[in-house]
C-alpha cells in the first residue's frame, strides 16, 4: 500500500527574538512561503498546510498555495511544545475525514529546501517502516569534545568524559551528530509515542546531504545572511 503524505508548515506568530519572523520578506516573499513552496512541487506530497494560531499568518499561507489550519490559542504560547502543534493537528484533520499516514513538518525558518530532497527524505522515512518519526542530523558545528562545563570557582571540566590524549586531533574523534529541525517526519498513528523533541526509541535520523545550506533564521544576521546566499546563488 502506498504511503500518503501530508506537509504542514508550523508557524507561530509571537516571536519573541524576532518579532514576526515567520512572515518577513526574504527575497521578496515572506519566510513561510519558501518553506510551502517545496512542499507544493513535491510529488509525493499530497496537500500542504499552514498551522497558525494568527489569521493573518494563515491569509500570508493560503495565498502561498497552503491550505489554512487554525491552531487552538493555547497552543500559541512560547513553551508549546511542537509535538503538542502536530498532535492537535493530526487529530482535526482525521476528525474532518483526512487520510494520511504522516506528515512532514517543514519549520519555516529553514527557508533552503528542494522537491528533490524532500523527496529523499520520504524515501528515507519508507526504507525504515514501523518507524514513529524521522529527525534530520548533521554535522556538528561544535564536537562534543571541545564543550566544557565551568564550575563556580572557575574551574572547567569537559562536558563529556574521553581520553584526552587518546584524541586530541580533531581528526580522531568519534563521529556524532547534531540535531535538526530542516528535516522531520512524524508517523500519524505513533505522534502520541513522541516526547517534546519528536523523538522515541522508534526514531530513525536522516543525514542531511552536505551540499544542503542549512540555515536556521532566528536573527537579523540570520537573515541577511540568507539573502547574502540567495543573491550569490550559493545554494
Amino acid at each position: 500500500m502506498t504511503s500518503k503524505f501530508i506537509a504542514m508548515v508550523p508557524a507561530r506568530a509571537g516571536s519573541q527574538g524576532l518579532p514576526d519572523k515567520n512572515v518577513r520578506p526574504l527575497a521578496g516573499k515572506p519566510l513561510m512561503a519558501h518553506s510551502i513552496r517545496p512542499a507544493l512541487e513535491c510529488s509525493m506530497i499530497s496537500e500542504t498546510f499552514i498551522n497558525s494560531d494568527s489569521d493573518s499568518y494563515l491569509e500570508i499561507g493560503r495565498a502561498a498555495g497552503a491550505v489554512a489550519h487554525r491552531r487552538p490559542d493555547h497552543l500559541g504560547q512560547s513553551d508549546t511544545t511542537m509535538q503538542a502543534v502536530v498532535a492537535e493537528f493530526i487529530e482535526a484533520r482525521r476528525s474532518q475525514g483526512d487520510e494520511f499516514d504522516a506528515v512532514v513538518v517543514l519549520y519555516p525558518t529553514y527557508p533552503f529546501r528542494t522537491p528533490e530532497l524532500l523527496e529523499d527524505l520520504l524515501r528515507h522515512y519508507l526504507e525504515n517502516p514501523g518507524c514513529h518519526s524521522v529527525i534530520g542530523l548533521k554535522q556538528p558545528d561544535t564536537h562534543p569534545f571541545l564543550c566544557a562545563k565551568r564550575e563556580t570557582d572557575g574551574s572547567i571540566r569537559t562536558f563529556v568524559e574521553y581520553d584526552g590524549n587518546k584524541y586530541y586531533r580533531r581528526q580522531d574523534y568519534p563521529e556524532c551528530f547534531e540535531l535538526t529541525s530542516w528535516a522531520m517526519v512524524i508517523s500519524a498513528d505513533h505522534v502520541d509515542a513522541l516526547n517534546a523533541h519528536m523523538m522515541s526509541p522508534e526514531t530513525v535520523g536522516y543525514v542531511v546531504p552536505d551540499t544542503v545550506r542549512i540555515v536556521d533564521i532566528d536573527t537579523d544576521i540570520d537573515f541577511y545572511f540568507a539573502e547574502f546566499l540567495m543573491e550569490k546563488n550559493y545554494l
